[in-house]
């Protein structure tokens, strides 16, 4: 291939898949013009074949690529279980309430705010005030104020 004769078209390569990353913003772009700039790198130090070069091309993409995901993932999920966002029941820590129904095996009602919920604690009785401890799904436990 005349068209792709040295490292130089590599650099260009790399650096137009870099703006082009910059341009459409899609995390995924740069680290195939990441793996272009290491091979223009590799093929100005060793002189390879053209089929060689499209190969570590192609590996480069996929490992810089799936480190980024790795990474990306990794730190989504981190991010997700330090977020509040949707979960409501984080909230619930510290609130106080009023237990408004008494069901069967210690487990009572309480209304906390316009929503009633589920709460597990000792000695409740229909009108105490209680106050939220923990948070255990739907459940919340809950002391006598």
């Amino acid at each position: 291939m005349e068209w792709f004769p040295d490292w130089s078209m590599w650099l260009i390569l790399g650096f137009l898949l870099c703006i082009l990353e910059i341009i459409i913003s899609g995390v995924f772009i740069i680290w195939w013009g990441g793996a272009a700039i290491v091979v223009a790198i590799t093929v100005a130090l060793y002189p390879i074949s053209l089929s060689w070069q499209l190969s570590i091309f192609a590996i480069l993409a996929i490992i810089f690529s799936l480190i980024w995901w790795k990474y990306q993932h990794s730190k989504d999920i981190r991010d997700d279980e330090n977020s509040t966002l949707n979960a409501r029941e984080h909230y619930m820590l510290g609130v106080q309430g009023a237990i408004v129904e008494l069901l069967e095996n210690g487990i009572a009602r309480g209304k906390f705010g316009d929503t009633t919920w589920r709460v597990i604690g000792e000695n409740l009785q229909v009108g105490d005030s209680v106050q939220v401890n923990k948070v255990d799904g739907i459940t919340l436990f809950v002391h006598k104020l």
